[in-house]
């Protein structure tokens, strides 16, 4: 005998793929599980999206090179067309709806908002011309509101030893005309062709053996300029140990190799075991920084670099959420396999970090969804609020759109391409998405 014979009321907050498969996930296991447990076996599942467009940094965060993985937007649509499954955009936690609003509405509250904002580099703070990596990744993602950073220098840095360093190195130098076929506004293209920039230096703090690097981003990055490992780090090689992990192995021999690439105008130097240690900014704008050597020695210990735009790729971490505990050694959602406290959870990189793939946040949106299942199990339904969200936001007076909105966003964006034989290019701006979207 079920314990509830209503359906279950869920609110997913954000809706990039954490929030997504964790929706989708829920359904599908409900529907294999409910009668085991017990339990209703319906649910309807409410996400809430605070940006004009749901995704997150599958449409931000990705580069626009890299359509193979953009791809993934294309499940995430399937798994949104369920009738079950409601999409409420331009709705912010925090700003519109509280935790008290959501456990008195809810059955159960998944957050998954992420981890998309730059840790804070201390270095940089105030300085024009050092920004974040994600600051960079939004504006060619044409992220409404972000501006381009200062390409007006020949020379520019990265500090960073992961995929998101090498992702904004090779966007930086990359011929901006492959990119002219990309979902990528035309306003941004033409600032991208316009850069000064012919030479990105990449400083990662750890030796060459420790670096996080893909096989595919170290090729792609030698497809588009000369990929030169300094000398310095070159030693650390012949020193170190090669790796054993197998994809780590297979990166640092095509590491090995870089500097034998054919001659190209653009360059891409690595630093390992290098940091940046200071910055030259008279007047507030940065004109070039110190490296040093971590374990180096003599003449090497410390240069020089002329630059005018840092980017600092050292990592993500998840915005803190009002009402929810905070790890903030490791910038997540404090919780217990999902678990945060009564009816409320976690899932995605909020939950365990910004570490993984797509095959991560599968399961660990099924973790998160085995433990929603087993406390319904044990408590069943308790008394929610039956008005209807449509209601609820409208008597805030919140203006939102719906997933009708998205679809004839996307299809707005599908006829902006098809002139020039593209499969989309994006809206950047906020207002005319909205108008796109037909804000309520």
């Amino acid at each position: 005998m079920a314990k509830g014979g209503r359906p279950w009321k869920v609110a997913v907050i954000g809706a990039g793929p954490a929030g997504i498969y964790a929706s989708d996930i829920l359904l599908k296991q409900l529907a294999q599980k409910a009668e085991e447990l017990g339990i209703s076996k319906e649910a309807e599942i409410d996400v809430f999206e605070k940006n004009p467009a749901p995704y997150g940094l599958v449409r931000y965060g990705v580069a626009p090179d890299h359509p193979a993985i953009k791809l993934i937007s294309r499940a995430l649509d399937k798994a949104l067309s369920s009738e079950k499954i409601s999409l409420f955009c331009n709705v912010c936690y925090g700003r519109d709806l509280s935790l008290t609003d959501l456990l008195r509405r809810y059955d159960a509250v998944i957050f998954a908002t992420g981890a998309g904002r730059d840790k804070k580099w201390e270095l940089g703070q105030g300085i024009e011309g050092v920004c974040g990596a994600g600051r960079v990744a939004g504006w060619y993602n044409a992220f409404p509101g972000i501006c381009a950073p200062s390409l007006a220098t020949p020379t520019a840095a990265v500090v960073g030893g992961g995929n998101t360093a090498l992702d904004v190195a090779r966007v930086l130098l990359q011929d901006p005309y492959p990119l002219s076929s990309t979902d990528m506004p035309q306003e941004i293209w033409r600032e991208l062709a316009a850069s000064s920039v012919k030479e990105v230096h990449i400083f990662v703090r750890r030796g060459p053996a420790f670096h996080k690097f893909s096989v595919q981003q170290i090729r792609q990055l030698k497809s588009c300029s000369r990929l030169i490992v300094d000398e310095f780090s070159r030693r650390l090689m012949g020193a170190e140990a090669a790796p054993s992990s197998p994809a780590v192995l297979a990166a640092w021999r095509e590491l090995q190799e870089a500097s034998n690439a054919a001659p190209s105008p653009k360059k891409c130097y690595l630093h390992f075991a290098s940091s940046v240690s200071s910055l030259f900014a008279p007047n507030g704008r940065l004109e070039g920084l110190w490296a040093q050597r971590n374990g180096g020695s003599g003449t090497e210990e410390k240069f020089f670099l002329e630059t005018g735009l840092c980017v600092s790729a050292i990592g993500w971490e998840a915005e803190r959420l009002p009402g929810l505990p905070f790890d903030s050694d490791r910038g997540i959602v404090s919780n217990q396999k999902g678990r945060v406290s009564e009816k409320a959870y976690v899932t995605g990189w909020a939950k365990r970090g910004c570490e993984g793939l797509i095959g991560s946040t599968k399961s660990d949106a099924a973790e998160t969804v085995e433990s929603i299942l087993a406390d319904w199990g044990q408590k069943g339904q308790g008394e929610v609020d039956s008005t209807s969200t449509e209601e609820f936001l409208q008597s805030r007076k919140i203006r939102f759109s719906k997933k009708a909105g998205w679809f004839a966003l996307e299809n707005y964006e599908s006829s902006l391409g098809r002139p020039d034989g593209k499969a989309r290019v994006k809206v950047k701006s906020a207002f005319e998405m909205n108008r796109v979207s037909g804000l309520e």
